[in-house]
């Protein structure tokens, strides 16, 4: 299926035409009309009861998530049992941090350029439980599994690194890694949000053991719920930190005649379902942003991943280009197996230069981010599915003046 972009752009992110200049999906992204239309379906159904009674109603609401598993599993190529519901990518990653043990003085292994939550949980469990933290450094702002090969030991029990660096753009060989892993019995943790949705992202193809990304950037679901896949082959093999009754396994009568029966006792022996819906809170869930995540997934396998791959990649080719000619310093690498839908570049040497064009922009309503890492990073342009070239034609030709006005860019890769 081939894509007419700008009918699909007019169609379903309608403000992209007006003053704005949207290039910042990797910080938090626009909805789809259509997920603004069954949220407003949802809200409305919310503001009736048209169920038989409100335990019905409360069972509906739940059942009204289950899209979100479907295109989760769809896009993911994974099993149904392997996907559950998080609040974000942040929760994903605790409940890896809590699930999977890890015994005073072994390591884990994860970089010097992850975003702040991928190593967070894990510098808790350092200071309480006595767990090491190895930091793979970067070679070119890039990493290859030689990398972690080399900083890994006997000790080492998980590794956790995000599938793209929010701070230059890198592209991890998730099969090389994930293959190392499984062949040392390494754990394998990936926050995957800046690569879930802009690029094909195949479980089947590469190992990993669990994989998790909020829904608000390349997902355009911005309502505090994610995706987190758990291999089918850890699933028996560890345990959530917290349990619910909607993690159980449902009384054959159902638990709205459950609740009517006057013998219901709460110390019971529950047993729980096997799925990686047990790790969910198993409580009353968030179901608008399971609905609209449901709804901005299904978009994405509409239009086909490997569709929006070839888009993105064009784009972000066609990005550097353009900076490139103004005289900026690209410092994602250009391969295009290599990176997603991120592209950093850099001007100036003064950074304080850097933030003075980023408010120039941001007052003319061209939005970009400027992101850094242990001093990796740069302005940081997010080319998405739904943005064309001429977006970037505004992105060059808004700077153009500034750069005038600043002199030569003297930014140098190092």
């Amino acid at each position: 299926m081939s894509v007419n972009w700008a009918k699909f752009r007019e169609e379903e992110f309608p403000a992209l035409d007006k003053d704005l200049t949207f290039l910042d999906a990797a910080c938090v992204s626009l909805i789809p009309q259509r997920t603004v239309r069954v949220m407003h379906e949802f809200i409305e159904y919310s503001a009736r009861n048209d169920e038989i009674n409100s335990s019905a109603h409360h069972i509906n609401m739940d059942h009204k998530r289950d899209k979100a598993y479907t295109e989760a599993a769809k896009l993911l190529n994974a099993d149904l049992e392997e996907i559950a519901l998080v609040e974000s990518t942040s929760h994903g990653l605790n409940i890896a941090a809590t699930s999977l043990e890890v015994k005073p003085g072994e390591n884990i292994l994860t970089t010097n350029l992850e975003f702040i939550q991928v190593a967070l949980p894990w510098c808790v469990k350092r200071e309480k439980e006595g767990i090491e933290i190895k930091v793979v450094k970067a070679k070119d702002n890039r990493f290859t599994v030689e990398d972690f090969a080399k900083a890994a030991d006997n000790k080492t029990r998980i590794i956790v690194i995000s599938s793209v660096e929010w701070c230059n753009g890198w592209r991890m060989d998730l099969k090389s890694i994930g293959d190392f892993c499984k062949q040392k019995g390494i754990y394998l943790v990936v926050d995957s949000v800046q690569e879930l949705g802009v690029r094909n992202m195949d479980t089947k193809s590469f190992h990993v053991d669990i994989l998790t990304a909020g829904g608000h950037k390349w997902l355009n679901s911005p309502f505090g719920t994610g995706v987190m896949y758990i291999n089918k082959d850890l699933l028996g093999k560890i345990d959530p930190v917290f349990w619910g009754y909607l993690n159980s396994e449902a009384p054959a009568e159902g638990w709205g005649a459950y609740w009517e029966n006057p013998g219901s006792q709460a110390v019971n022996n529950w047993k729980f379902v096997k799925t990686a819906r047990r790790f969910e809170i198993g409580g009353t869930s968030n179901y608008p942003g399971a609905i609209a995540l449901g709804e901005s997934l299904g978009l994405v396998n509409e239009l086909g991943i490997k569709n929006i791959e070839e888009h993105v990649l064009d784009l972000g080719d066609y990005c550097m280009k353009k900076m490139e000619e103004l005289g900026g310093t690209i410092i994602t690498h250009k391969e295009r197996d290599r990176r997603a839908g991120i592209v950093i570049f850099r001007l100036y040497n003064d950074t304080k230069k850097d933030l003075e064009i980023l408010k120039k922009l941001h007052a003319k309503r061209v939005l970009i981010a400027q992101r850094f890492t242990d001093y990796v990073g740069g302005f940081r342009v997010s080319c998405q599915y739904y943005n064309m070239e001429k977006d970037i034609d505004v992105l060059a030709d808004t700077l153009k003046p500034i750069i005038a006005e600043m002199g030569k860019p003297d930014y140098k890769k190092v």
